[in-house]
């Protein structure tokens, strides 16, 4: 048996409780108690009842913000909570402050959350609830958002900085208790929860799915990412950022995770491991009478390549350390290797085939390849 339930929301009313309206506290909204008692009205723990808010904060039933304690904003980078924790921590030490020994202690909890990226995460989509589950490993984890970064293989040769700008949502942190209208701009409940419920009839027992309404806001929020490319990166390496993705309530957020690509573009380089292959094409003349070439790599600084021998066609001619950077050390580099071709003229005209036979270097050169052949093919025989 699978129930479906609808939400029926209260027409309008005469407080705010967050983003919702109802005819007075005690149905803020629908009557369901402290998470949902917030905005206009706050949670009385002593009758267990939502009451009008008579000024002020909310009241010392909420326990302490933590960003408050530490006196920074909520979007205070590592450093900045780092510098004020250093600052109360003196001004406050029992050394110094006996009558506030709760209060030093209070701001050193506070900076051991926000001090951690994982827990601060949790704090700010689940407050202290969800760091104590966290801690307990009672969360579920939220998806992961994948993402796929088309680059050069120049910019793994050089290394490269990248932005990568998403969207996602994020929970309202406080807006459910201490509604802002700048802060909470854009606000609206997040997603419902669906959970399974029994329920007895008799002697039997029904289970059914039902929606269970978010006790948090949310919003869409725009999510800039500056990506670091090292040197000497590999198509398919991943570029984690941890606890990015979307927020949902009593979950850990998952992770944004960037595969990096090669774009397929039209370059004669080639990458084999920490290698590189360059075809180099080079005339029948420079082929028999040597040649030079300059050459322009990846990152623009140029190769030299130079021989006065004679070259064959697929010979190789190796140059030890101007292949890519190694990634976990970067002051190393692999081989680049030089493949030679060489571009034969469609035809001869009978004046340039006649100097050709006048070259007496032709005629040795044919007679020790033929006693060369003739040498390899006794000895296939053998």
């Amino acid at each position: 048996f699978i129930g479906l339930f609808l939400l029926v929301l209260p027409a309008a009313g005469k407080v705010i409780c967050g983003a919702h309206h109802a005819q007075n506290c005690a149905a803020c909204p629908m009557g369901n108690g402290q998470s949902w008692c917030n905005g206009e009205c706050r949670w009385n723990s002593k009758s267990g009842s939502c009451e009008p808010k008579s000024g002020g904060i909310t009241g010392g039933s909420e326990e302490a913000d933590l960003y408050e304690l530490l006196e920074v904003d909520d979007a205070a980078s590592d450093a900045e909570i780092k510098k004020s924790y250093r600052k109360l921590s003196v001004k406050y030490h029992p050394d110094k402050n006996s009558g506030e020994p709760a209060k030093f202690n209070d701001i050193r909890d506070a900076y051991e959350v926000l001090s951690n990226p994982s827990k601060r995460v949790l704090y700010d989509t689940g407050g202290w609830q969800a760091v104590r589950d966290g801690d307990r490993g009672n969360l579920e984890r939220g998806e992961d958002l994948q993402r796929e970064l088309v680059v050069s293989l120049s910019e793994l040769y050089t290394g490269a900085q990248h932005v990568l700008r998403i969207q996602r949502r994020v929970i309202c942190r406080r807006c459910r208790r201490r509604w802002d209208a700048a802060k909470c701009k854009g606000c609206s409940s997040c997603p419902s929860t669906t959970q399974m419920v029994q329920e007895f009839r008799g002697n039997m027992i029904f289970q059914h799915m039902q929606q269970v309404p978010s006790s948090e806001d949310c919003r869409t929020d725009a999510l800039t990412l500056n990506i670091t490319i090292d040197r000497g990166a590999f198509p398919g390496d991943r570029i984690t950022f941890e606890h990015k993705a979307a927020q949902m309530p009593g979950q850990v957020p998952g992770d944004v995770i960037v595969t990096l690509k090669v774009r397929e573009d039209h370059t004669p380089w080639h990458r084999v491991g920490i290698d590189l292959r360059y075809p180099l094409e080079i005339s029948l003349r420079e082929s028999l009478l040597g040649f030079r070439r300059v050459i322009k790599h990846l990152d623009g600084h140029t190769v030299k390549v130079s021989t006065d021998s004679v070259s064959r066609p697929g010979q190789v001619i190796k140059v030890t350390g101007e292949g890519m950077p190694a990634k976990d050390a970067p002051s190393q580099a692999g081989v680049l290797y030089f493949i030679v071709a060489v571009k034969y003229p469609n035809s001869f005209t009978e004046t340039e085939r006649r100097e050709l036979e006048a070259v007496s270097a032709f005629h040795s050169a044919s007679i020790e390849d033929s006693d060369g052949l003739r040498r390899k093919g006794s000895q296939a025989e053998l």
